[in-house]
């Protein structure tokens, strides 16, 4: 009997710690990923590699929306030039969203209106779609028109193929998923990124005053930020925070339609 009754026990002993070899690697796997258990959220890790100087943007090729090429994020370029600014400041959209990406765009108006003011030109803002397939040059145009946007201080770009998008998304770790309903959850974050593509900050939608501070460096305005409400236009209520996600659904309609952006595939 006693025999019979030990069996059981000792059979299950090589299973136990088969599994607890799998619990502490699970362990070990989550700790690494999670910085010692201190960061649980995707943006957290982002804004981590970000305080380590360790996310990059990839050099970038663009179409504005008037039609011109743009090279972004390239070292090799001439200090000064329009492809080498000292520092960018980037939001991802999409033409046809009716809710945060309007809002960003009354946020970029502001800033634009900030660097116009100033004279200053080493400072750049970039509105990049994460819907280059749909958002065409005339897209592009009628959201760049919409919210004011200069073209020089201020563009709104596309990248000229896919495999851009998804090379400088990856990168960045920006998240651009379809939401089955015509538009796309993504980040809503604003990143502040020197010309040869190293993120100096992500910040909050609502906090473009200080990515705009920080994009400034060593040269403060000495004017005052626009105020809330200059440049605005309607939008939908909900937005991101914390650079968390949000699905926007598109609206059919809200641009015009024409050929793919050359290239694009």
């Amino acid at each position: 009997m006693n025999d019979s009754a030990s069996r059981p026990t000792t059979s299950l002993a090589p299973t136990l710690a088969v599994c607890a070899v799998v619990l502490a690697v699970a362990a070990g796997a989550i700790a690494h990923l999670t910085r010692g258990f201190e960061l649980w959220t995707f943006e957290d890790l982002r804004r981590d590699e970000v305080s380590r100087s360790a996310l990059r943007a990839v050099p970038t090729s663009l179409v504005t929306a008037n039609g011109a090429s743009l090279e972004v994020f390239d070292a090799t370029a001439p200090a000064g030039s329009t492809s080498r600014p000292a520092a960018y400041v980037v939001d991802f959209i999409y033409t046809n969203c009716a809710s945060v990406c309007q809002t960003l765009g009354a946020e970029f108006y502001r800033m634009q209106d900030a660097l116009r003011r100033e004279g200053r030109s080493d400072v750049r803002l970039l509105s990049v779609s994460i819907d280059p397939k749909r958002d065409t040059v005339p897209a592009l145009r009628a959201y760049a028109a919409l919210h004011r946007a200069d073209g020089e201080r201020w563009a709104i770009v596309a990248p000229i193929r896919m495999a851009a998008l998804q090379d400088l998304t990856g990168a960045l770790g920006v998240i651009a998923i379809p939401d089955g309903l015509g538009g796309f959850v993504h980040n809503g974050a604003i990143h502040v990124i020197d010309s040869s593509g190293v993120v100096l900050g992500i910040h909050d939608y609502d906090d473009w005053e200080t990515a705009l501070r920080q994009a400034r460096g060593h040269w403060p305005s000495p004017l005052p930020l626009p105020q809330a409400g200059e440049g605005e236009r309607p939008s939908g209520a909900y937005v991101a925070r914390n650079g968390e996600t949000a699905s926007h659904v598109g609206t059919a309609g809200d641009v015009g339609t024409a050929a793919d952006v050359g290239g694009l595939r």
